[in-house]
């Protein structure tokens, strides 16, 4: 009779022991938010500036890839992680299940058990997940700790973090841009001035040019009228070019359209502990089976090879 039960007393064995290790681990807890990019702005839709598309046209069939990539290239840069990695949270978590709540007020890093924020790169990419949906733009990004309202803090840290570096980038894109245009514009006004000075000169040596019965002189004067016309529209929009950038030097970030900005999440992520104790106790149980008919099992197995 005992030894009957010892598969079931193995098993239950193995499930205890595995309730009590997973009780040992603290909960984890997931906060999402969604933000959907504004497709109307230069620097949403990837038209001008730093955020031109650099690939060529996808082909048909290929995968399609839109705009918004660079959002997520931006979400796992070491520049975002490094804002939310020393960004100070205050929040309350347990050491394990059954543990009372402590509150803490220190760096995200730390709280990723690294010795400093160079080590914590690699455990904050794992606990920040970043989803796109290649269709609508759509980001869904997923940060999960131990802490429901750290998890709620860090998606919000990131998707701060994310405006502020598009608004840096664009700032700087920008006056990069304005500098290049300011350096066109002063060529093309050293060039306007030197073509007027000519076209004075030519005025006031043949003040009747247009009426000139010479085919060369009013050939001449056409050439050199036109081309200070085109050096005055030039200069134009050169101007105007300049003047569009500085005002994005100093406009606001492309606008993020934050469709959910994250909930306090009230159910825990894992760790499956049913799973883990069905599992041991499973495995336990079926070695146990095996260990006890061992000889049978072996009998079966020669007896098939002898077959």
């Amino acid at each position: 009779m005992v030894r009957a039960m010892c598969p079931l007393l193995a098993a239950c064995a193995a499930g205890l022991a595995a309730a009590a290790a997973g009780l040992a681990l603290p909960n984890r807890y997931a906060a999402t938010a969604r933000i959907l990019p504004d497709l109307g702005t230069a620097a949403a839709s990837g038209r001008t500036g730093v955020w031109a598309p650099t690939a060529p046209p996808a082909l048909p069939g290929s995968r399609e890839e839109g705009p918004t990539v660079i959002f997520v290239e931006i979400l796992h840069s070491r520049r975002v992680a490094d804002r939310v990695l020393g960004t100070t949270f205050a929040y309350r978590d347990r050491t394990w299940a059954l543990g009372a709540p402590v509150a803490r007020r220190e760096p995200l890093w730390r709280h990723l058990g690294a010795r400093d924020p160079e080590g914590a790169l690699g455990p904050f990419r794992r606990a920040l997940g970043v989803d796109r949906n290649p269709r609508s733009g759509l980001l869904t990004l997923t940060a999960e700790t131990r802490s429901p309202e750290l998890s709620l803090q860090v998606v919000q840290a990131a998707v701060e973090a994310l405006r502020e570096t598009l608004q840096d980038l664009t700032r700087a894109e920008a006056r990069w841009r304005a500098d290049v245009v300011q350096r066109r514009l002063d060529e093309v006004e050293a060039a306007h001035r030197e073509a007027s000075g000519r076209f004075r000169r030519f005025l006031e040596a043949n003040r009747n040019w247009e009426a000139s019965p010479s085919p060369d002189l009013r050939f001449q004067g056409l050439q050199l009228r036109e081309q200070v016309d085109l050096l005055a529209r030039v200069r134009a929009n050169l101007t105007l070019n300049r003047e569009q950038a500085l005002l994005e030097a100093g406009g606001q970030a492309p606008a993020l359209h934050v469709l959910d900005g994250g909930a306090l999440p009230l159910r825990k992520r894992g760790p499956h502990r049913a799973l883990l104790v069905l599992g041991a106790a499973a495995l336990a149980g079926g070695a146990a089976t095996a260990v006890q008919h061992r000889g049978r099992i072996h009998h079966l197995i020669f007896a098939r090879e002898h077959a």
